[in-house]
């Protein structure tokens, strides 16, 4: 059994785990309507943390997705007062967001700037420009504004109990697997994420697959946030505010290491549900909200480390072997 399958099992035992635990402590964890609440709240970051695998898989970071949020947020809510059908808000969101990845690209692969501080500095652009673009009231403060356009709002809804953006969230990863593990963009992703120096030697062309990467990231958060949107019946300039952070997390637990070249979309899953169970769990124990952010910080520093571990016993087996 290699690494990348033990870690996906370890993660998927703690969701099992998880689950039984607060069964038997929370009397109301298992109804039908909070388990469908947990697979909707799941959906909004892990839409999000799919996109964001294409990057870590790659070697990079996108710590401009909250930016990204915000801005398509706005943009979208915007347009939706425009009578634009549903379906056509939607592909607005998707176009806004990748075309926000493509900005990222640019910065990374044509300037040449690090990633970390090109996706930084470009998430915070792109919070500057929701926060002009945001609804405001009469004396200039800015407002929460309803969305009123009804073929929006109909994404926000549910059918059989299972809300649309569950439904996205599971195609999407689905596809984006077999696009990761069944391509040549995504053979070049792994071979970037491993050696980006080695993979340009063979000729692969990093710059063109990171963009594509990017490109994605971007468009998965402009289609979160508008079905997150849709859900809420309002857009507000603090609506991605940390959530690159929560889809790193969902990413590294669920064994997309950092640093690239292992993972895949199906754990970006199985990792967003995990934190979104964890978090729905101490909810109904009435912990504070702090201990979120605690918990968060603590279950990444685990995950890495455990990857750390098995790199290590990989690497003295493979010496072993060759001795």
């Amino acid at each position: 059994m290699n690494n990348k399958v033990l870690r996906l099992l370890i993660t998927f035992s703690l969701v099992i785990i998880l689950g039984v635990v607060f069964s038997i402590t929370a009397p109301y964890f298992l109804i039908a309507r909070n388990i469908s609440q947990l697979f909707r709240d799941a959906a909004y970051i892990g839409l999000v943390a799919v996109g964001m695998s294409f990057v870590i898989i790659g070697g990079g970071i996108d710590l401009s997705v909250g930016g990204i949020i915000c801005a398509a947020a706005i943009l979208t809510a915007r347009l939706s007062f425009s009578g634009l059908p549903g379906f056509v808000l939607i592909i607005c969101a998707l176009i806004i967001g990748g075309l926000f990845g493509v900005i990222n690209a640019f910065l990374v692969t044509r300037l040449r700037l690090t990633e970390f501080v090109a996706t930084l500095a470009a998430g915070f652009v792109y919070s500057g420009l929701a926060l002009i673009l945001g609804f405001r009231a009469e004396n200039g403060a800015l407002i929460t504004k309803g969305i009123v356009n009804r073929g929006f709002l109909a994404w926000g809804q549910s059918v059989g109990g299972v809300y649309y953006i569950t439904i996205v969230w599971a195609v999407v990863t689905i596809f984006a697997y077999f696009l990761i593990t069944r391509t040549r963009f995504g053979r070049h992703t792994y071979a970037i994420g491993s050696s980006a120096k080695s993979a340009q030697m063979s000729g692969v062309n990093t710059s063109l697959v990171k963009t594509v990467g990017y490109l994605i990231c971007g468009g998965c958060a402009g289609l979160a946030v508008v079905l997150q949107s849709a859900l809420n019946g309002s857009s507000s300039v603090n609506i991605g505010i940390g959530y690159e952070f929560k889809a790193i997390a969902a990413c590294v637990v669920g064994g997309v290491i950092l640093g690239g070249g292992k993972g895949d979309t199906i754990s970006a899953f199985i990792g967003s549900l995990f934190l979104i169970m964890l978090m729905n769990g101490l909810y109904k124990f009435g912990l504070a909200t702090s201990w979120e952010y605690i918990l968060q910080g603590a279950i990444i520093l685990i995950a890495t480390a455990l990857d750390a571990i098995f790199n290590r016993i990989t690497t003295r087996r493979l010496l072993a072997l060759s001795r």
